[in-house]
Formats: structure tokens, sequence, C-alpha cells
């Protein structure tokens, strides 16, 4: 029992991980975007109205949208950073786990599978044995 709620809580784990990976890539890829920078309800007419006062000073709005794309850029970095670490030590976890398990526990998962199997197949014989049955009775 306790094998299993371990497999739920890493394969929960990795779900987790792998769902956080993706979101801060795709927050990456909209900072790195200009598209946020372009849009005009961005733009706050009050802070500059988007006009360059100085050739090597960017207008407010836009040094506001850069600033803010590169810190979320930089923060977006980092998650990715920790999720794919998060995801390497789930990975040493189940490699860990095999290497535990060793060849005798394979083989006695072998057996339990191939004991499960005789008993489906059983249980399918027996269904058909049924079904043959309600086809006579129904036929009559």
């Amino acid at each position: 029992m306790s094998d299993e709620k371990a497999a739920k809580e890493w394969k929960t784990n990795l779900n987790a991980t792998l769902n956080r990976l993706s979101n801060q890539y795709l927050t990456l890829l909209r900072a790195a975007s200009s598209e946020v920078a372009l849009e005009e309800a961005q733009v706050d007419q009050r802070a500059g109205g988007g006009q360059m006062k100085s050739q090597n000073e960017p207008p407010p709005p836009l040094a506001a949208s850069a600033e803010l794309s590169e810190l979320s850029t930089a923060v977006a970095t980092e998650n990715i950073c920790t999720s794919v670490n998060t995801l390497l030590d789930l990975i040493r976890t189940l490699r860990l786990s095999v290497t535990i398990m060793g060849e005798e526990r394979f083989r006695e998962e072998e057996v339990e599978c191939w004991e499960d199997g005789v008993v489906i197949d059983e249980i399918c014989e027996e269904t058909m044995q049924l079904e043959r049955e309600i086809r006579s009775i129904m036929n009559k």
C-alpha cells in the first residue's frame, strides 16, 4: 500500500513539475515577445505620451514595458531552472527506485503478471461459456 502511495505522490509531483515548466516557458515567451509593448492599452499617455525626449532614452511607457519584460523574463528563467532541477530529482528518484527493486522484485512482478494472466484467461473462458449458454437459451 505504501508503494502505491509513493508512486501516486511521485506521479503527482511529476505532473505538477511539468505543468509548472510549461507555464513558465509560456511566461518566458510572452515576456520575450514585443507584442505587449506594442499594445496601445499598455501605453500610459500621462507618462510621457510615448514621445522620445532623448535619443538615448526610450519614452517612459516603453522603458516601463521593457523593465517589466526584463523582470518577467528573469523570473520565468529562474522558475524554469527550478522546475528542471525538480524534474531531474524526480528522474533520479525513479532510477534509484528501479535499482533498489533489483532482479528479485522484477521476477516477483513477472510471476504476478503471469498469474494474473492465467486468472484473466480463466475468466474469459467462463464468460464465453456463459455467453454460449445465454445464446442457446435465447434461441430456444
